[in-house]
């Protein structure tokens, strides 16, 4: 049913696909037209580089790096989605020409768990969907 996800091909799309949306999301973070291009383009090169120089090196399987690339940054695209009223008030303070607020080990805390959470559920429902 799912032969599109048992192909490598498949995970190159799905990751390439969430690191487009990824870099498009953090555009919404810049304040300066340097960020912009850098969080653009970081997020899927440096991810894709990564990946590919690791498997290249360990000899590994590719489509489970894939795998857990999608993964993690759908997990963080789902933390910023619940973030986004932090994230918004943080960029305008910019913006108005102040600085961002120190993030509190309490707020660190907080989005590593959530995003903890997000990442785990996705990989069970991803899991759950992947065998049927």
């Amino acid at each position: 049913m799912f032969s599109f996800w048992s192909s490598t091909t498949g995970w190159w799309i799905a990751a390439a696909a969430a690191a487009i949306v990824f870099g498009t999301v953090m555009q919404f973070w810049a304040t300066t037209r340097k960020w912009k291009v850098f969080l653009a383009t970081a997020p899927g090169l440096g991810g894709g580089l990564s990946a590919v120089g690791d498997t290249a090196m360990r000899g590994e399987d590719i489509q489970t790096v894939l795998q857990l690339y999608t993964l993690v940054v759908l997990g963080l695209l789902m933390t910023m989605a619940v973030f986004t009223k932090y994230i918004r008030r943080q960029v305008a303070l910019v913006h108005a020409g102040g600085t961002m607020e120190r993030a509190t080990p309490k707020h660190v805390m907080v989005f590593l768990g959530t995003c903890f959470a997000l990442t785990l559920s996705t990989a069970a429902a991803l899991g759950t969907l992947l065998d049927m």
